[in-house]
């Protein structure tokens, strides 16, 4: 079966102002377009993506600096490009960008299901974290039409909601998020229980299932009908209703009255023609897309920003050409090289504060500014300024020197309750009581005063006329050597205001002082402090004024996110600087960062990766990112399975050299100790040959949370470092000769594990496992090849407790006691050191490159008494006595 006759359907797509324009009548496409992304050679780091092509300009179309052009002044540097093609099943494509695409069919009696109700979609979607994604409903509130909806939450736990009058709604959320696959692909299920108002939700691959249960069953509820609504039956954006509509694609979608019971509106979206906009399911239901939604078998490989425009010319000027190249935005981000602000800079401006001034500033500044609109810098005295870095969550601070002092004043705010806030380091506390902080007010009290001493905190409110409004004298904890918040609050309720004084010792303990007076909080006119004796060498920054509730701005912020998941702190920064991630796996379970520090926006993301360990790429469908976590590479079932004589395969070309090769690695956590693992005997041990091969050492330094992290990481990077095996560095799928395996391919994420079998008899025996590390792809007109840049994927086996494959716990270190012939279905095995083989059931080893099949063991001490099935991968030989035992898939400890 070779490609079909038509030619490959190519599309070039520029967005052109504020349109995506079709630009493939223009695209030569007799010259290849060729697309890479990810790592372009194994082992290497990522490189940007990219897409080169040939565009005919006619008349200088795209010649966008020519006035002449039509297109003059709407293209440019960085202008976006799509490039897709149409290959593979239809689907309904919901694109990004429109907001209100969906598919959907009119309300009827049928659709009504007052009982037990049964939901089912089939999906393919982006995932947005933070955002609640509508998914299906009939479910209208103009006119208080609501019957039920379907959608997932801002933690990818699905949510069914539901009513019985069309207004009022109950919301039940599975226990569990959804563990959606690398390519994106699940089919999702709610059913509702009117007998006992229980609900349950599921998953499955696809619709076909099988489908299991999602978390744990919803407690008893409501066994009030649905209400029947006259809202349409909606898949995909649910009209008016305002949350995030879903982005990508959806491949089929089932309503049952009763659970399991008979479909009412069944629509395989995979079945349909093309281009189609109306047509009918399988009950009979007439279905229409609106707002962009398309029946489409369109796929996009990749998005970009096409900045390079040499025009070139013959002689003649008849034809005119532009040979450029997009880019993805690693690109633009390899550029940058400004560093982002630190956590808190960053961070408190969000909150809307009155007043801030970081304190920032560099060692020769003379005043302090603030990067809030119309609030004016002040001028200290005797701060000493970017004299102390030890703040993780903020850039160097002023120290104070002796007879320092300074006053901020603050622009007009609302009589309303007040926060003002900061932090210190102060290493001993002063002998005689000084005045640490005074907030000005128009209130009651007019100065509040922060008062200190080596014994005491003396917490005071002063009127206009200097009498006490409040008065708290407490003995003082010991908040010194080391980063705190000071906190003063003024909170009114009714006609009294408790004004609280609160120490936070940075992700630590506090310490709350709090008095409750007949007051009005007025508002906040300065922050000022003379810094009294004893004060000198206290270092401070990050003063804000805050008005209304009680702020949380400075919180994790002011020691840096330590302590934040990889996950989560490359999902935070996405979300901070608007640049779209896409996370495949959990964020919960990714390692444990260090605080963030100075770094531009990619070098926080690649600091992210390396403690973890997983992939960072580009996204293919998008202008952004993709990231997968280190767990998701674990113990992956192949998502692509190639025969050796599978057409359209490339020659296989392995390689044995020791380009990979680390058996000495230390890992220095940032700012802390380090870990060492060393690989001591064995083939690829630091002994010299033939013992080992020497000595090959790495060192990195990564991110940690904890010293702890340090050595368990440079062991999995040794495990990662000494993989015995050959490797296969590059795929090749030449598609337009195997059609069978476009869809597959088209799934396929870095990451993926994939798997050679039937190799011949001049090769290793397989089957080998490769983890996809990148992609090129090179598209004519009537051909597509795909090159896979893989590395080994069998250090990717991890132990698993209680499974009956991975969690054979092979013992090192054991020899054939005796020689065997290759017909012999038994072995006498010696175990020189550590614990005696043990079977629950069976599992295979390798001895001498030949694979047995273990059926049965027996013997208490060494030697024991194998039973084997030779010969599973196809070698078949004698061993001798010696010859080394090895578990085939051994139980490694995961990171």
């Amino acid at each position: 079966m070779a490609f079909p006759e038509q030619p490959l359907r190519t599309q070039v797509e520029f967005r052109i102002g504020e349109t995506w324009t079709d630009v493939t009548e223009h695209a030569l496409l007799k010259d290849v377009i060729t697309h890479t992304r990810g790592r372009t050679a194994e082992g290497q780091a990522v490189d940007p993506a990219s897409c080169t092509l040939t565009l005919r300009s006619p008349d200088g179309l795209y010649s966008w600096r020519n006035p002449r052009s039509p297109y003059y002044g709407l293209l440019g540097k960085n202008t976006p490009m799509k490039v897709s093609v149409a290959a593979g099943p239809q689907r309904l494509w919901l694109p990004e960008g429109q907001l209100t695409a969906r598919a959907e069919t009119p309300s009827a009696t049928a659709l009504n299901v007052s009982g037990s109700i049964d939901v089912r979609m089939d999906m393919q979607l982006r995932r947005r974290p933070g955002q609640f994604v509508e998914l299906c409903g009939k479910y209208a509130i103009t006119g208080n039409q609501r019957s039920w909806l379907l959608l997932m939450g801002v933690d990818e736990k699905l949510w069914f909601r539901r009513s019985t009058d069309g207004t009022a709604i109950t919301d039940i959320a599975s226990t569990e998020a959804v563990a959606i696959p690398p390519s994106g692909r699940i089919a999702v299920r709610v059913t509702w229980n009117a007998s006992n108002g229980v609900v349950i939700f599921y998953t499955a691959p696809n619709m076909a299932g099988p489908w299991t249960q999602l978390g744990d069953a919803s407690a008893p509820g409501s066994t009030t009908a649905t209400f029947a609504s006259t809202a349409p039956l909606q898949v995909g954006d649910i009209q008016l209703l305002g949350l995030q509509p879903p982005d990508g694609a959806i491949n089929a979608f089932q309503l049952r009255s009763g659970i399991g019971g008979t479909a009412v509106a069944d629509v395989d979206f995979t079945a349909q023609t093309a281009g189609a906009t109306s047509f009918t399911d399988a009950t009979g239901r007439v279905w229409t897309l609106a707002n962009g939604a398309e029946i489409s078998n369109r796929r996009v490989i990749f998005v970009g920003e096409y900045s390079d425009w040499p025009l070139k010319a013959d002689r003649a000027g008849k034809l005119v050409t532009v040979e450029g190249e997009g880019a993805g935005v690693l690109r633009r981000l390899n550029q940058g090289k400004k560093a982002l602000q630190s956590t808190l800079r960053r961070r408190i401006p969000s909150y809307g504060p009155v007043a801030y001034w970081p304190m920032e500033e560099g060692p020769d500044a003379t005043s302090v500014y603030s990067p809030i609109e119309g609030v004016p810098p002040f001028t200290p005295r005797a701060l000493e300024f970017a004299a102390d870095d030890t703040l993780a969550g903020s850039g160097p601070l002023p120290v104070v020197q002796p007879n320092a002092n300074f006053l901020a004043q603050v622009p007009t705010m609302a009589d309303d309750s007040w926060q003002v806030e900061l932090v210190y380091r102060l290493d001993t506390m002063p002998v005689a009581e000084t005045t640490l902080l005074q907030v000005r007010s128009t209130g009651t009290a007019r100065q509040v005063q922060v008062r200190i001493s080596t014994n005491q905190i003396n917490w005071i409110g002063l009127d206009a006329n200097g009498a006490t409004v409040f008065s708290n004298l407490s003995t003082a904890p010991e908040f010194t050597g080391g980063w705190n918040r000071l906190q003063i609050r003024a909170t009114q309720s009714g006609g009294n205001v408790t004004y609280q004084l609160r120490w936070i010792v940075i992700n630590s303990l506090n310490y709350t002082i709090s008095s409750t007076v007949t007051a009005v909080p007025g508002r906040v006119v300065d922050v000022r402090s003379s810094f009294g004796a004893g004060l000198d060498g206290m270092s401070l920054g990050h003063l804000a004024v805050f008005s209304g509730a009680e702020s949380t701005a400075f919180n994790f912020a002011d020691h840096g996110f330590n302590a934040e998941t990889a996950g989560a702190r490359m999902l935070r920064l996405s979300v901070e600087e608007g640049l779209p991630l896409r996370l495949i796996g959990a964020a919960a379970d990714t390692t444990q960062m260090g605080a963030q520090r100075s770094g531009t926006l990619l070098e926080l993301l690649e600091e992210c990766e390396a403690a973890d360990g997983g992939v960072l790429v580009e996204d293919r469908e998008r202008l952004g990112l993709v990231y997968r976590t280190r767990a998701s590479l674990y113990n992956q079932t192949p998502k692509l399975t190639l025969s050796y004589e599978q057409r359209g395969l490339g020659g296989l070309e392995p390689i044995d050299d020791d380009s990979t090769l680390r058996n000495d690695v230390t890992v220095q956590r940032s700012g802390g100790s380090t870990g060492r693992a060393e690989l001591t005997e064995g083939t690829l041990s630091v002994e010299d040959p033939p013992a080992g091969v020497g000595r090959y050492d790495d060192s990195v330094t990564l991110n940690l949370y904890q010293d702890s992290q340090a050595e368990p990481m440079a062991w999995w990077l040794l495990h990662l470092g000494t993989v015995d095996e050959a490797r296969y560095p590059v795929i090749t799928l030449r598609l337009h000769r195997a059609p069978e395996l476009i869809s597959t391919v088209l799934d396929l994420v870095e990451g993926d594990l994939i798997r050679l079998t039937d190799l011949p008899d001049w090769l290793p025996p397989g089957p080998v496992d490769l983890i996809v590390q990148g992609m090129s792809e090179e598209i004519g007109v009537r051909t597509w090849s795909v090159s896979l840049v893989c590395a080994p994927g069998s250090p990717w086996r991890v132990a698993v407790a209680d499974d009956t494959t991975l969690a054979v716990a092979g013992t090192e270190w054991s020899t054939l006691a005796a020689g065997v012939t290759a017909g012999a279905t038994t072995l006498s095995v010696a175990t020189a050191s550590g614990p005696l083989w043990t079977f629950e059931t069976a599992f295979d080893i390798r001895v001498g490159g030949e694979v047995m099949r273990v059926t049965g063991i027996s013997g208490a001490s060494s030697p024991q008494t194998f039973t084997v099935t030779r010969s599973v991968n196809g070698i078949s030989k004698a061993h001798s006595a010696g010859a080394s035992v090895e578990s085939v898939v051994p139980a490694r400890v995961a990171l």
